[in-house]
């Protein structure tokens, strides 16, 4: 595709009388906001440049040069104004001139920092309370959209969510679908993958030892960002599934050990899989444990099982290896606290959906018999389909231009 410059040359700025917004050498002031006047070019939402389904539709880069010439004509939510190469466009002044009309924008003010994971939109637990072991009816869900919405907030405030009452006939494909949080992210173990219990198992995830808490897929990059696990059947005495929030033992780590913190946030250890069979292929990812967007906690990325030992002490100095094992073995301490884990025994029909990024999961041990009977679906969902779900406002979100236009 090839990109076309427009270049234009130094224009004589015209501003209407009475206009509030008014043109500068550097762009349009409009009151407490100003677009510079490259800016105001690629913000434009007239039907040449913007595209209901692709936004800006016009890939044309613009010159640096481009200057707004005209203010043409203004209204609550937009300005009408013309560019140095004579074309004439519409510049949104306001959040509801760009996004639409007042439920859209409602909807990003409610939800759109907590979507976007920032620190101050989410509930970090030391201890499970009964938010944490809330349930919500899934036929509730498939009823009611506010319900969904309020589900998908409970989950991204808390890192984790449950749900009860569904069929469990249905594959998690399928009842995820029917409340359009699909598709379903596809991993080396395709849309969904049964857990049923064998009594011979060299993977302890199917086997009925404990299983330590730890996020799934460590070694693809990034890993995914939900984890789910739904049960089919479950017969077994103990086999609780149990929940950590990791952004409470990385911050329990940073107040006691700061040194230790970034130590664990700055050097990056190897997680790889074992390619055992063609299926299970050699994947790897370097990043650091505790992974920190604007200083603030983003990402965990933790598994005993995915640590690349060798790997580690071939490209890591010893007395960083020191330091580094001195923090890890705090901040596991602090995971594997008792009273900060929940425990929940899933039923037929439960899934559990779990922040992979933040929400550490794992297993107590069960008795085995020649009855046992554990069968669980897991699977991994994207986390920008839970937002787009819960921004979502079922209406027509077309620009209000004819408000401008008329």
């Amino acid at each position: 595709m090839s990109l076309k410059l427009v270049s234009c040359s130094r224009s004589v700025f015209k501003v209407l009388a009475r206009n509030l917004a008014t043109i500068t050498s550097e762009g349009i002031v409009d009151g407490s906001q100003t677009f510079l006047h490259l800016e105001s070019r690629y913000a434009c939402v007239c039907p040449t440049c913007y595209g209901k389904f692709s936004k800006q539709k016009n890939v044309t880069r613009h010159s640096s040069e481009i200057k707004v010439t005209e203010i043409i004509k203004e209204t609550p939510n937009y300005l009408k104004v013309r560019w140095c190469d004579e074309h004439e466009g519409i510049v949104p002044r306001t959040p509801r001139g760009c996004y639409g009309p007042p439920p859209v924008v409602d909807a990003i003010d409610k939800y759109g920092q907590l979507s976007l994971r920032h620190h101050s939109e989410i509930k970090v637990w030391d201890e499970p309370d009964n938010n944490i072991y809330k349930f919500w009816n899934y036929d509730n869900l498939l009823e009611d959209d506010q319900t969904i919405k309020d589900f998908l907030e409970h989950f991204m405030r808390y890192g984790i969510a449950f749900l009860r009452n569904c069929n469990p006939k249905f594959t998690p494909e399928k009842l995820m679908d029917d409340i359009n949080l699909t598709p379903l992210l596809a991993t080396v173990y395709g849309p969904q993958d049964a857990i049923i219990h064998k009594f011979v198992q060299d993977n302890v995830a199917y086997s009925a030892t404990t299983l330590g808490q730890h996020m799934d897929l460590c070694y693809y990059n990034p890993p995914p960002n939900v984890f789910g696990l739904m049960c089919v059947e479950n017969n077994v005495i103990g086999g609780e599934s149990t929940f950590r929030d990791q952004y409470s033992a990385a911050l329990q780590l940073k107040a006691n050990r700061p040194d230790l913190f970034d130590i664990l946030s700055t050097v990056p250890r190897r997680n790889r899989s074992n390619p055992v069979t063609k299926r299970f292929r050699h994947y790897v990812n370097d990043e650091p444990i505790i992974v920190l967007k604007d200083g603030h906690l983003y990402r965990i990325v933790d598994s005993l099982s995915g640590l690349d030992a060798f790997h580690f002490v071939s490209n890591i100095d010893l007395e960083t290896r020191k330091k580094w094992w001195e923090g890890y073995q705090l901040y596991r301490k602090y995971t594997e606290n008792q009273n900060s884990i929940a425990k929940v025994k899933l039923n037929p029909g439960d899934i559990a959906l779990v922040d992979n990024w933040r929400v550490s999961h794992g297993r107590e041990a069960f008795n085995e018999s020649a009855d046992t009977k554990r069968h669980m679906y897991a699977f991994y969902m994207n986390w920008n389909h839970m937002q787009g779900r819960l921004l979502d406002t079922n209406i027509d979100e077309t620009l209000e231009l004819n408000e401008i236009e008329d």
